[in-house]
């Protein structure tokens, strides 16, 4: 699960870094990538051990990026954290 972290849905920086994923989806079987945006207002908050800086992405749980990468690093974090949960 790919977690894009917002302040509020609309962010310029967080709708780059959905549109990057929306992009490299094909590369990946149906189903393993999956993603949403979490505003770290909200109730459900972030799952994550220390609170991520405003756009971050987090990867299963895990602060990947604390800014938002290129879609080339995006897509390689992605594919070796697939790789290594198989």
């Amino acid at each position: 699960m790919v977690e894009i972290i917002a302040k509020k849905k609309g962010c310029m920086l967080c709708d780059l870094a959905l549109a990057m994923l929306d992009e490299i989806a094909p590369e990946f079987r149906k189903g393993a990538l999956q993603w949403k945006v979490v505003d770290v207002g909200s109730k459900e908050g972030v799952i994550c051990r220390r609170m991520p800086a405003v756009p971050s992405v987090v990867i299963d749980e895990q602060i990947a990026f604390d800014n938002i990468p290129d879609m080339e690093t995006l897509s390689e974090a992605i594919r070796n954290t697939i790789r290594l949960s198989n």
